[in-house]
C-alpha cells in the first residue's frame, strides 16, 4: 500500500507534524494558501517540513498552494493529487489521509467532497484540550482524534461523467480549434459512439437505422439524465439538432471531473 498525506499549512505544529509522524506516510502534500494576499504563516510551513524531513528521511514532501477562499481551486488540485498518484502507481492501492484541522472553512468543505466524489480517502480531525488562539500554536499538550461522522454524498454514474468530461472537451476544441459555449448533439454522438467509445449500440447495416438506435441511448442514458436529473446540461433546437450547453452547476462541476482521470485518453 502506499500512503499519502495531505495536511494544509495554518498557526499549527504538532497538530500538522504529530499525525504525520505516527502514520509515516509514503508521500506528504503539504499544501500552503496562496490568493489575493499571501500565506501569513509561512513561518510554520517551514518549521513544520523541517520536524517532517528530520523524523522521517524516506518521505517525499511536496509543497504546493491554493487560494484558501476558492473552493475550486481546492477541490481541481485534489483530484490532480488523487488521480495522479492513483495512475502513478497502478500496481499498488493507495490509500489518502487528509487532515481536517488544516487549512480554512472553505478547504474543509473541499476535503468532504472529495471524500465523497474519490476511492480510498480518510478524513482525520486531530485537537487537544489545550488551545489558545493567542498562543504560538494554537493547538498543544496530548492530541486527539475526533470522530468524524459517516458523508454521503450523490455523484453522477461514471458514464455520464466521462459524457461531462466529452462535452468540456469538444468546447475547447472543435475541428476549427475554436472554443466555444455549446456542443452540436450530433458531434457529442460521433464522439461518444465512435472516437471516445464509452457507450454502443447493437450493429446495423442500415446507417439511418443505426444513427437512430444512436440518438435513442444518447438521449436516454445521457441527455435526459443529465438534464432533468442532474441538471447540468440544457438544449437549445438549432434547425434539425441541438446546441448542448452547460448549466452554470454543470460547468463548475465538470472542471473538477476534468482534474481527475476516468479513462479517457483525450491525448489521441
Amino acid at each position: 500500500m502506499r500512503k499519502i498525506h495531505i495536511t494544509y499549512n495554518s498557526q499549527e505544529k504538532k497538530r500538522i507534524t504529530e499525525p504525520i509522524l505516527s502514520e509515516k506516510p509514503d508521500v506528504i502534500y503539504y499544501i500552503y494558501h496562496h490568493g489575493e494576499n499571501e500565506d501569513i504563516f509561512l513561518n510554520y510551513k517551514e518549521s513544520n517540513i523541517n520536524t517532517i524531513k528530520t523524523n522521517l528521511k524516506k518521505c517525499t514532501v511536496i509543497e504546493c498552494h491554493v487560494n484558501y477562499i476558492d473552493y475550486y481551486d481546492i477541490i481541481s488540485n485534489l483530484a490532480k493529487i488523487i488521480s495522479s498518484e492513483k495512475a502513478n502507481n497502478e500496481d499498488k492501492e493507495v490509500f489518502f489521509t487528509i487532515n481536517m484541522g488544516t487549512g480554512s472553512k472553505m478547504v474543509a468543505v473541499a476535503n468532504i467532497d472529495a471524500h465523497r466524489l474519490w476511492d480510498n480517502i480518510e478524513l482525520i480531525y486531530p485537537y487537544s484540550l489545550n488551545y489558545d488562539p493567542k498562543a504560538e500554536s494554537t493547538h498543544s499538550g496530548i492530541l486527539i482524534s475526533a470522530e468524524l461522522p459517516k458523508f454521503k454524498f450523490e455523484k453522477p454514474p461514471i458514464d455520464l461523467i466521462k459524457a461531462m468530461q466529452i462535452l468540456y472537451w469538444l468546447m475547447k476544441h472543435d475541428r476549427f480549434d475554436r472554443e466555444r459555449d455549446f456542443v452540436l448533439q450530433k458531434n457529442l454522438q460521433e464522439a461518444i459512439f465512435r472516437t471516445f467509445k464509452i457507450r454502443s449500440v447493437k450493429k446495423n447495416e442500415n446507417p439511418r437505422d443505426l444513427d437512430t438506435s444512436e440518438k435513442m441511448s444518447l438521449n436516454r442514458g445521457i441527455i435526459y439524465p443529465l438534464i432533468k436529473r442532474w441538471k447540468f446540461i440544457y438544449r437549445e433546437r438549432q434547425g434539425r439538432d441541438y446546441k448542448i450547453h452547460f448549466t452554470d452547476a454543470g460547468f463548475k462541476m465538470v472542471r473538477v471531473f476534468m482534474n481527475y482521470d476516468y479513462g479517457i485518453n483525450f491525448e489521441n
